[in-house]
């Protein structure tokens, strides 16, 4: 009987120690998908950011294609308006 005890006692033992050990993996993997998760949500929104960019880009190129346009047309009205001092 004092045998079987003595055994249960070292699969006790045995058994916390793998249990320490599985605890501490878990917070290891807790930690690692804490990290993916934020990783995923920055890509996620530097995405969206990028988008937001090039939109941006899109419209200021449109507004300088329309002023350039509207530069020229003045110029063709008025020749000479907006050349540079070395052209003349």
């Amino acid at each position: 009987m004092h045998n079987r005890i003595k055994r249960l006692e070292e699969l006790m033992n045995g058994a916390s120690g793998l249990i320490e050990k599985l605890k501490e993996e878990n917070a290891v993997l807790k930690q690692q998908v804490e990290l993916l998760g934020a990783a995923r949500t920055k890509a996620s929104s530097n995405t969206a950011a990028a988008r937001e960019l090039a939109d941006f880009k899109t419209k200021v190129r449109r507004r300088l294609e329309r002023i350039c346009a509207k530069i020229e047309k003045a110029n063709d009205l008025q020749p000479g308006l907006f050349e540079d001092e070395d052209e003349k």
